[in-house]
């Protein structure tokens, strides 16, 4: 939670900053400094009744003021209503209130100012009087864009930290369902492993050693609490794992590994080969007549294949739960999925490498 509340906390910075600030007024600006100088060109300041043409008017240094003028009152004032937004982050409507508030009392203040500045470019075309009052109602429309822009920033802000909410919400429900399923299948592969181990020992103790060493190899990679892992740790825990299942079904369980070098440094979600492996063995049936054949290869479309030959066992009842969870992790972390397909002789799953992470750290700075 304090992860995900840091990175709240930076993104509101980085929404409501001076940077954003300094962007928004420019760009304001410059359609401002476009539509008057449009304006300006059609109407050719008759409406003043003086005859004045256009470049008599709007002379260049008036218009580097203009744009100047409106820069300066857009950045203060959305810098004042950021700082007011992020300072009542928790009280919206409050903050909302003393924004409109605090923006006024500075239009006030700021616009007859900036007003008088641009109005000395202007070789007194104008009446003083009446410049300070068209640029007041001009600079209250600028007022009421920034208020909108900043009301447009907090509710897209507040749709992000939502959208945030939910991811947590479903890293976290991921997680438990997982570690829910991982503590299920450890009972029974512990169970299991122990008995093989008592056969082992006093028939073949060199062996029930090595039994030991891979078991406790195991169980040291499960403990481990990486986000993400290299392809060739993932490989070497799948072998510890493969020699205590064929130690317990000899020669009936057939694996192969194939892996090109260059995936080896590439990612993976820990525990995928390992959950392939065990579903294969727990729904299909295992025996010298009808061996088990799995193979695990690395493919060109950067994804790891874990295919197995197809002989499920008459109580076969499987949920689902494990490959569903595998999926949805990798949609989580990566927006990829994995791909399963079946025919009448194979299971084949093919799971998704990952070239790097750097991209995807915001995601597993949610779990870590």
């Amino acid at each position: 939670m304090q992860g995900k509340g840091k990175n709240i906390g930076q993104m509101n910075h980085a929404i409501f900053g001076k940077r954003t600030a300094l962007h928004l007024s420019i760009t304001i600006s410059v359609i401002f400094l476009f539509i008057m100088i449009i304006t300006f060109f059609f109407a050719k300041a008759r409406e003043f009744g003086k005859g004045i043409h256009f470049f008599d008017l709007v002379t260049v240094h008036s218009l580097i003021v203009f744009f100047i003028n409106v820069t300066i009152l857009l950045y203060i004032l959305f810098c004042f209503q950021f700082w007011i937004i992020k300072k009542y982050k928790r009280e919206e409507k409050k903050g909302l209130l003393y924004a409109i508030v605090g923006s006024l009392l500075l239009l006030f203040v700021l616009s007859p100012l900036l007003s008088q500045i641009q109005w000395e470019f202007m070789d007194e075309h104008i009446p003083n009087n009446t410049y300070l009052i068209v640029q007041f109602f001009r600079d209250l429309i600028v007022l009421l864009i920034t208020l909108l822009f900043t009301a447009l920033l907090q509710m897209w802000e507040n749709k992000q930290k939502v959208l945030m909410e939910n991811q947590k919400l479903l890293m976290e429900n991921l997680r438990n369902r997982y570690e829910a399923l991982k503590n299920q299948i450890d009972p029974h592969f512990l169970f299991n492993s122990l008995n093989t181990l008592n056969g082992l020992i006093g028939y073949d103790d060199d062996k029930a050693h090595e039994y030991v060493d891979q078991l406790s190899l195991v169980f040291r990679y499960t403990m481990q609490n990486k986000p993400a892992i290299l392809l060739y740790e993932e490989l070497n825990f799948a072998e510890s794992y493969i020699y205590l299942m064929k130690i317990r079904y000899n020669d009936s369980l057939q694996i192969e590994i194939n892996s090109d070098e260059k995936y080896l440094r590439y990612y993976i979600l820990p525990f995928g080969l390992q959950l392939l492996i065990e579903n294969a063995i727990k729904h299909n049936v295992i025996s010298k007549k009808y061996p088990l054949l799995i193979t695990i290869e690395t493919t060109e479309n950067e994804t790891i294949k874990v295919k197995n030959s197809l002989r499920l066992k008459p109580d076969n009842n499987s949920s689902g739960i494990g490959l569903a969870n595998l999926n949805e992790r990798y949609h989580l972390f990566f927006n990829k999925e994995i791909r399963i397909t079946q025919d009448d002789d194979s299971f084949t799953v093919e799971i998704p490498l990952i070239k790097e992470i750097k991209k995807f750290d915001r995601k597993f700075n949610y779990i870590r």
